[in-house]
């Protein structure tokens, strides 16, 4: 492969994995706001996923929240596995 093809590749798999992890850490906000909400508000244990999934489908807050994890992403990256581990333990807590 010459140097060109070598740079398109990498420049692919570069925004495949930034494309992954922009998902995740939305999923994972998502989640950790339907916890905040029922908290807050008379929303049981069992619906969250279900608001979860309902939020993912709304393309303004799916949009945003996007928007917010690709500059997270892009400032922050080093800082996004701790953030992300910390999240995912926050959701196997009660």
């Amino acid at each position: 492969m010459t140097d060109t093809e070598v740079e398109e590749v990498y420049a692919r798999y570069k925004a495949r994995l930034g494309a992954m992890m922009i998902k995740s850490l939305g999923v994972s906000l998502l989640r950790l706001y339907a916890s905040a909400a029922s908290i807050l508000l008379p929303l049981p244990p069992e619906r969250q996923l279900a608001l979860v999934a309902d939020l993912e489908e709304d393309p303004f807050v799916s949009s945003a929240l996007s928007s917010a994890c690709c500059e997270l992403y892009s400032h922050y990256s080093m800082f996004l596995a701790p953030l992300t581990a910390a999240l995912t333990t926050a959701k196997h807590c009660e």
